[in-house]
C-alpha cells in the first residue's frame, strides 16, 4: 500500500512536471508569435512613412528602395507601401502597380535566375514526417478511442507546422541575390521614370526625375540591404546600412504627423535613447546626430545633448531621472533654437517620447537584469561545477597515490617475505652440518682445532643462500673440499631444506596478493580520471569556430560550449533556426566535420524560455553477431564465449578457453568470462581489468593443487570511431574478412594465470562498414593447424549471415575422430541506422 501511495505521489510529480513544460512551451510559442506580430507592424508603419517621403523632382524613391532591399518582411513593406500611396498621393495607381511589379519580379527573379538553394529540402523533410505521424495517429485512434486525443494534438501540430513552413518558405522566396534586387529596383525605377516623362509631356524636368530614380534605387537597395539581412560579414557595411536607415526614416517623417504632433523629432529622440541604452555611448551620440540631421542640421545637437545626459546618469545608476534629464536637455536646445513659442509645437511630442521610452526602459532594464543573472546563475553553476570536479579529481588522486604507495610497500614486504630469515638459514646449515659430521673422523678438526675457519666457512654460506637462494661447492674452500668427503651431500641437504622452507613461505604469503589489489585498484582510479578529464574538458578554441560557422550560416545563438574528446558534445544557447541557410542535415554533417565526429541527430532542451539545441557524437557503427559453442565428446565444455557491449559505445567479444577439460576447465573460463564483463561493463580499460585477472587466477592457481589458467581471445570495438583491438593471451587466430581478402591476426602469447606478469598482445585493426570478424577457440585448429581450410573457406562468406559461419565451423571441426571443445564467433560490422 505504501509502495502504491509513493508511486502515486511520483506519477503526479510527473503529470505537473509535463504540464508545467507544456504550458511554458505554450507561453513561448505565443510569445514568439506577438513578437513576430509586432515586428511586422512596425516595418509596415516604417513603410508607411517611406512611402510618403518626396524627394528631387517630386519623386517617391524610397519607398521601392525599402521594398526591394529587404529580405524577410516584404509583405509586411507591400502593405504598408500601398495604404500609404492610396490614402495619400494624388496619382496612386502607378506607383502601386509598380510595387506589385516589383514584388512580382522578385519572386520570378528568384524562381528562375537565382541559384538554387538547399534551404528548402527541410521544410519538405518535415512536412512529410508529419503527415506520416499524422496518418499514423488516425490509424491508432480508430482501433483504440482513448488515443483520439492525441490524434487531435498531432492534427495541431500538423495543421500548425505546415501553416509555418508555408510561411517561411513565401520569406524564403525574398532572398534572391543583391544583385539581382538592384537590378529589380532599377527596372521599376525606369518604369515609373518614364511614366513620369510620358505624363509630364517629356519635359527636361521630368527626364531629370526618371534619372534621379533609376540612378537612386539601386544605390539605396545596396545600402539598405546590409541592414535588412543582418549581416554580419562586414561590420562597419552594416553599421553604415543602419545609419542610412536611420536618417531616411526620420527624413521621411518630416511630413508626417502623428496626432498633430510632428512624428520626426519623435523617432530622432527615440532612436538615440535607445540606442545609447542597447549599445555604446559613442553609437548613441552618433545615432542623435545622424537623426539630428534628418530632422534639421540645427536642432541636431538637441538629440546630442539627450543621449549624453542619459549615459551620464545611467552611468551613476539614476535610471529615474535618466530619461526626465535627457527631454530636458534636448527641450533646452530647441527652446534656444526656436524660441519658447515654437516649443509650445514640440513639447508634447518630446513628452510623449519620453513617456514611451521610459517604460520601455523599465522592460529593457528588467531584461537586461534577467539576463544578467542567467548569465551569472550559469557562470556560479558552471564555475561551481568545475571546482567541485577539481576538488573531486584531487580527491580521487590522492587516493590513487595512496593504493600506489600502499602496493609498493606490500611489494617490498612481500619480497622479503617469499625469502627465509638469515637465523632460519642458520639453522638449516647447522642442521645439515649435524646430519653428516656426526659419524665423521674429521669433526674434531673441524669443530675444534679449525672451529673458527670452519664457522666463517658457515657464515659466508648462510650469506649467498640469503641473497642468492642457493649455494654450490664454490663458496668452500679448498681446504675444506680436501678434508671433507660429504661436501656435496651437505650442500644438497642445505640447498633442499631452504627450497622447502621458501615453498611454505610463498603458500603462507598474502602480501603480495595484497600489493597487486591495490595496484589493481589505483590503474581503476587512474583509467577513469584520464578518461573524465578528456571528456569533460572545454575546447575554446572549437566554440569560437562553431559560433563563426552559425554566423554564415544563418543560425542566430546566444552562447556556444563544446566539451569533451571521443563523446564530443555542442550545446548552442539560445538557438533560432529560422532563418538558417542550412539543412538540419547540412549543420549536423558540417559540425561534425569541424569537431572531427559524426554527430548525431540534434536534440532541444527550453528552459527558462530559452531553447537549447544539443549535439552529440554518435555510434557510427553496429555489429550482428552471433557464437556457437560444441564440447568435445558431448561433456562439459572448457570454453565460455560472449558477446556484450556497455554504455560508452564499446561492443566486446570475447572466447575464454579453460586449460584442461571438463568442470575445472569451465570454472575457469566461465571466471575470465565473467570477471571481464563485469569490468568492461562497467566502463574500465581492458588492459587494466586483463591484469586484475590475472592476477586474480594467479592467487587462485596458489591455492589449488591443479594449474588453474585460461586463454583469452577479446575483441574491443569502438563504435564511434571503428578502431578494433584485439587483445590474446594464449588464444588462437582471428581472422578479418574485407571482400575477397582474409587477414589473419595471431600472438604468440601463454594464457593468463601461468605467471604473474600479464602477457598479453594487441593489435589494432580498424574495421568498416561490410567487414567479417570471425573469432576462433584452439580446438577449431586441432585437425587444420596451418589455417588452410578455414582461411579458404572464410574467403567465401560474404553472402552469409554470422549464424551460418559459426554453424559451418564448428561442424566442420566436430566432424574429426578426436576433437577439443570448438568454438567459435562470427561478426559482420554494419553501419548505424539513423
Amino acid at each position: 500500500m505504501q509502495e502504491e501511495q509513493i508511486k502515486t505521489k511520483k506519477g503526479r510529480k510527473k503529470d505537473s512536471a509535463l504540464s508545467g513544460g507544456r504550458q511554458t512551451a505554450s507561453a513561448a510559442l505565443w510569445r514568439s508569435r506577438l513578437r513576430a506580430c509586432v515586428q511586422e507592424l512596425v516595418w509596415g508603419c516604417v513603410a508607411w512613412i517611406f512611402g510618403q517621403a518626396s524627394l528631387l523632382f517630386g519623386t517617391y524613391p524610397l519607398g521601392l528602395a525599402l521594398l526591394c532591399g529587404t529580405s524577410g518582411h516584404t509583405a509586411a513593406i507591400l502593405t504598408g507601401l500601398v495604404i500609404t500611396t492610396v490614402t495619400n498621393l494624388t496619382e496612386p495607381t502607378v506607383y502601386v502597380c509598380t510595387y506589385f511589379a516589383a514584388a512580382l519580379i522578385r519572386v520570378l527573379a528568384s524562381m528562375l535566375l537565382d541559384e538554387p538553394d538547399t534551404r528548402f529540402s527541410l521544410p519538405e523533410e518535415l512536412r512529410q514526417r508529419i503527415e506520416d505521424a499524422a496518418e499514423e495517429a488516425d490509424e491508432i485512434a480508430r482501433t483504440e478511442t482513448r488515443l483520439s486525443r492525441m490524434r487531435r494534438r498531432v492534427r495541431t501540430a500538423a495543421s500548425g507546422e505546415k501553416k509555418r513552413v508555408l510561411w517561411q518558405e513565401v520569406r524564403d522566396i525574398f532572398r534572391e541575390s543583391i544583385f539581382l534586387r538592384m537590378t529589380t529596383a532599377a527596372i521599376c525605377a525606369l518604369i515609373l521614370g518614364l511614366y513620369t516623362v510620358f505624363h509630364g509631356g517629356f519635359a527636361y524636368y521630368d527626364w531629370f526625375a526618371a534619372a534621379f530614380l533609376v540612378l537612386f534605387c539601386p544605390v539605396a537597395v545596396m545600402v539598405y540591404a546590409a541592414a535588412l539581412e543582418e549581416r554580419e560579414s562586414v561590420h562597419w557595411l552594416r553599421r553604415v546600412s543602419e545609419a542610412a536607415l536611420l536618417f531616411s526614416l526620420v527624413f521621411a517623417a518630416r511630413s508626417v504627423a502623428f496626432l498633430t504632433l510632428p512624428l520626426s523629432p519623435m523617432i530622432a529622440l527615440f532612436f538615440a535613447l535607445y540606442v545609447t541604452h542597447t549599445r555604446t555611448p559613442v553609437s548613441g551620440c552618433v545615432a542623435g546626430v545622424i537623426g539630428g540631421v534628418g530632422y534639421s542640421p540645427l536642432h541636431a545637437p538637441a538629440f546630442l545633448l539627450a543621449a549624453l545626459v542619459y549615459q551620464l546618469l545611467m552611468r551613476r545608476k539614476r535610471e529615474n531621472a535618466a530619461v526626465l534629464a535627457a527631454v530636458m536637455a534636448a527641450l533646452g536646445w530647441l527652446a534656444y533654437i526656436d524660441g519658447i513659442l515654437y516649443l509650445s509645437v514640440l513639447l508634447p511630442s518630446v513628452l510623449l517620447t519620453g513617456t514611451v521610452f521610459g517604460v520601455l526602459q523599465k522592460l529593457l532594464l528588467r531584461a537586461d537584469g534577467s539576463a544578467r543573472e542567467e548569465v551569472a546563475s550559469e557562470e556560479s553553476g558552471v564555475q561551481m561545477d568545475t571546482t567541485r570536479y577539481k576538488d573531486a579529481n584531487d580527491r580521487f588522486r590522492g587516493i590513487s597515490d595512496a593504493f600506489s604507495s600502499l602496493s609498493e610497500v606490500f611489494y617490498n614486504l612481500s619480497d622479503r617475505f617469499r625469502r627465509p630469515g638469515t637465523l632460519d638459514l642458520r639453522r638449516i646449515c647447522d642442521d645439515s652440518f649435524d646430519r653428516f659430521c656426526a659419524d665423521c673422523p674429521n669433526k674434531t678438526v673441524c669443530w675444534g682445532l679449525e672451529y673458527s675457519e670452519t664457522l666463517s666457512e658457515v657464515n659466508e654460506l648462510i650469506a649467498h643462500l640469503h641473497t642468492k637462494g642457493r649455494v654450490s661447492s664454490e663458496q668452500i674452500s679448498e681446504r675444506l673440499l680436501h678434508r671433507c668427503g660429504s661436501v656435496s651431500g651437505i650442500l644438497e641437504q642445505i640447498n633442499r631444506e631452504c627450497a622447502r622452507l621458501t615453498g611454505e613461505m610463498l603458500r603462507n604469503n598474502r602480501t603480495e596478493i595484497f600489493a597487486m589489489d591495490y595496484e589493481s585498484a589505483a590503474a581503476i582510479i587512474n583509467d577513469a580520471l584520464e578518461e573524465d578529464d578528456g571528456e569533460y574538458r572545454f575546447d575554446p578554441e572549437l566554440e569560437r569556430r562553431v559560433m563563426e560557422y552559425l554566423g554564415d550560416a544563418g543560425v542566430k545563438s546566444s552562447g556556444v560550449t563544446v566539451y569533451g574528446k571521443r563523446r564530443r558534445r555542442i550545446l548552442i544557447r539560445g538557438a533560432e533556426l529560422e532563418h538558417a541557410k542550412v539543412t538540419f542535415e547540412t549543420l549536423r554533417s558540417d559540425l561534425g566535420e569541424l569537431c572531427g565526429s559524426e554527430l548525431g541527430t540534434p536534440t532541444f532542451e527550453v528552459e527558462n524560455n530559452v531553447t537549447t539545441m544539443i549535439l552529440q557524437a554518435g555510434k557510427k557503427l553496429s555489429v550482428a553477431g552471433a557464437q556457437n559453442n560444441v564440447a568435445a565428446d558431448g561433456g562439459v565444455s572448457g570454453d565460455t564465449v560472449n558477446l556484450f557491449s556497455n554504455k560508452q559505445d564499446y561492443f566486446y567479444a570475447l572466447i575464454s578457453d579453460g586449460m584442461g577439460s571438463g568442470k575445472e576447465a569451465a570454472l575457469t573460463s566461465g571466471l575470465c568470462s565473467v570477471f571481464l564483463e563485469k569490468m568492461l561493463r562497467a566502463g574500465n580499460r581492458a588492459g587494466t581489468s586483463l591484469r586484475m585477472l590475472n592476477n586474480m587466477i594467479c592467487s587462485r592457481s596458489a591455492d589449488s593443487a591443479r594449474e588453474c589458467s585460461s586463454t583469452v581471445d577479446l575483441l574491443e570495438l569502438d563504435l564511434m570511431t571503428g578502431e578494433g583491438r584485439f587483445i590474446k593471451s594464449g588464444a588462437a587466430p582471428s581472422f578479418v574478412i574485407r571482400g575477397n581478402m582474409v587477414q589473419r591476426l595471431q600472438a604468440g602469447t601463454v594464457p593468463i594465470g601461468i605467471i604473474g606478469t600479464l602477457d598479453a598482445q594487441t593489435t589494432v585493426c580498424p574495421l568498416h562498414e561490410g567487414d567479417i570478424v570471425v573469432m576462433i577457440s584452439d580446438g577449431i585448429l586441432q585437425s587444420d593447424p596451418d589455417c588452410r581450410w578455414i582461411t579458404s573457406y572464410l574467403a567465401g562468406v560474404r553472402e552469409m549471415t554470422p549464424e551460418e559461419i559459426v554453424y559451418q565451423i564448428c561442424l566442420h571441426a566436430a566432424e574429426s575422430e578426436q576433437h577439443d571443445d570448438c568454438s567459435a564467433i562470427a561478426l559482420r560490422i554494419e553501419k548505424k541506422e539513423e
